[in-house]
């Protein structure tokens, strides 16, 4: 059988749910958006492609390495297998997009929104500013703005 490989680049939806197995396996599982964005020439200005949600299933390592780090609206990127899973609820069968995730790391890309992590730069920064004697720009959150 075939695998789906795939790279998502999105905002988590949803507190991760942790769970345990009957096998004592752990699980942390969450809901994740990838938006495609444009720029719209006529417009001036970026506008929202397609979006895809899926479940994140994190098993084992990969699920002990996602709790505490990751939570709701956090940016990331998940990488992984792709599949359906069909069930039957009251209001008949339904499918549910879902990633088994191989690795998830956060999106530094897009900004500055881990904790601690601009009191980390601000202080890397004057550590490197005392060494070297140059004058770097200190981050907006650092500086309290």
């Amino acid at each position: 059988m075939f695998e789906t490989t795939v790279a998502v680049v999105g905002t988590v939806l949803t507190e991760p749910k942790i769970r345990e197995t009957s096998r004592g396996e752990r699980v942390v599982s969450f809901r994740l958006a990838g938006n495609s964005r444009r720029y719209d020439k006529e417009a001036e200005r970026w506008v929202d492609g397609d979006r895809l949600v899926v479940t994140v299933n994190c098993w084992r390592r990969v699920a002990d390495g996602v709790i505490g780090v990751v939570g709701k609206t956090t940016p990331v990127l998940v990488s992984g297998r792709l599949h359906t899973r069909e069930y039957e609820s009251a209001a008949g069968w339904r499918t549910a997009v879902e990633v088994e995730a191989a690795a998830v790391g956060l999106d530094l890309a897009r900004g500055n929104r881990f904790p601690g992590s601009a009191d980390r730069l601000a202080a890397e920064l004057d550590a490197v500013q005392g060494e070297s004697g140059v004058d770097r720009p200190r981050p907006a959150a650092a500086r309290g703005g």
